[in-house]
């Protein structure tokens, strides 16, 4: 069983090299896992939010955060003057792509 499970982490690893952008760290897993919670609870995280909480700085996390979003894999609201406080959900596609993960297709 565990090798199973080995084999599975590998493969979603490999799936996330070939879909997320280049030169993605381990901040863009925690953006991802903390966008996708907000989602889980029904709402969405302001990109502020999002900084606050990581434990890269701010100008890093929000690096990442615009490579995610002209990615497509998250989308910011409009409307708010202060870009800090713009909030960023996940989109389809990055539902899309945790599904697959999860499910294990092949992408």
């Amino acid at each position: 069983m565990h090798i199973e499970n080995i084999q599975k982490i590998i493969e979603c690893r490999k799936i996330l090299e070939r879909e997320l952008y280049v030169r993605h760290t381990l901040i863009t897993y925690d953006l991802i896992l903390d966008i996708l919670q907000a989602h889980l609870e029904g709402k969405s995280s302001s990109i502020k939010e999002l900084c606050a909480v990581s434990i890269r700085s701010t100008l890093n996390t929000r690096k990442h955060i615009n490579f995610l979003q002209r990615d497509g894999l998250v989308e910011f609201s409009n409307g708010v003057h202060d870009k800090r406080l713009r909030l960023v959900t996940a989109t389809p596609k990055l539902i899309h792509l945790v599904d697959n993960l999860l499910n294990g297709w092949s992408l």
